[in-house]
């Protein structure tokens, strides 16, 4: 179920996989991100955003490719595992006696349905290509940063720094701004995810609770229960009763999504 349908991103923007496989090499030999099937989707203002990163960063003289853009439930959840496998064995160096790559995944992976990549709204840039001229090793994430901030992407850590986990990984929230202040980025990434029919409270009642978010009601966080805070926004929104709009809710009544979705954003 899903309100907002992802779109493919532009043909210009480039993964970091080569057509022949593998990863890397010339850049006329890589697979378009758009290429990639629903790996190469996003939300329809994070594709423009993406776009404007882009040319932002060829205008710089770098090099930007993408090593993941939109993930669906099914392959945050096999991240994840790999995740969990490797921190319940004592979280073992890559190369180590107990490292597996097959089964273990040593960068943090958030739970299925409440990542950015799950809402179509995070990229991980291939840092190592990015080779902005003039500016060091050490220093070619602080010029990504110049470049994407100013377009209203969100770097998920704090410094730039090349050799700080997740460092690669960026969100644009856009019109969700407003519930990452209110609510954090889980329950913003939930309520994206939601949207675009890819969290992992899939149902009518989660998709109304992540609309109202998204409006800037105040029904505290996302769990798929409307309670008497989201029936009272609800009747608000659409100006009814709290009857009326618990009848809505409880027939999964889907013609009040469209002006839910009309709301501004906030």
């Amino acid at each position: 179920m899903s309100v907002i349908k992802l779109v493919p991103v532009d043909l210009t923007i480039a993964s970091s996989y080569s057509k022949s496989g593998g990863s890397g090499g010339p850049r006329a030999n890589l697979t378009p991100l758009a290429k990639l099937g629903k790996a190469g989707v996003a939300h329809p203002e994070m594709a423009l955003a993406l776009k404007a990163l882009s040319d932002a960063v060829a205008a710089r003289g770098g090099d930007l490719r993408i090593t993941e853009c939109h993930r669906d439930v099914a392959v945050q959840q096999a991240a994840r595992t790999k995740y969990d496998n490797w921190a319940k064995a004592g979280k073992p160096s890559p190369g180590s006696a107990a490292w597996n790559a097959a089964t273990m995944k040593n960068a943090y992976v958030a739970l299925p349905g409440r990542s950015g990549h799950n809402a179509g709204r995070s990229i991980d840039v291939h840092l190592a290509a990015l080779k902005f001229p003039g500016a060091p090793a050490d220093k070619q994430l602080d010029v990504l940063w110049e470049c994407a901030v100013p377009l209203g992407w969100k770097p998920i850590i704090k410094t730039a720094d090349e050799g700080t986990k997740e460092a690669w990984h960026l969100d644009f929230w856009g019109e969700l701004k407003g519930v990452l202040d209110r609510l954090g980025y889980e329950q913003a990434a939930l309520c994206g995810a939601l949207l675009v029919g890819h969290g992992d409270l899939q149902g009518f009642p989660a998709v109304v609770q992540a609309l109202l978010c998204r409006a800037g009601f105040n029904i505290g966080n996302i769990d798929g229960a409307p309670g008497p805070k989201s029936i009272a926004a609800l009747a608000q929104a659409l100006k009814i009763t709290e009857a009326d709009a618990k009848a809505k809710v409880t027939a999964k009544d889907e013609s009040i999504f469209a002006p839910l979705l009309a709301l501004p954003a906030l």
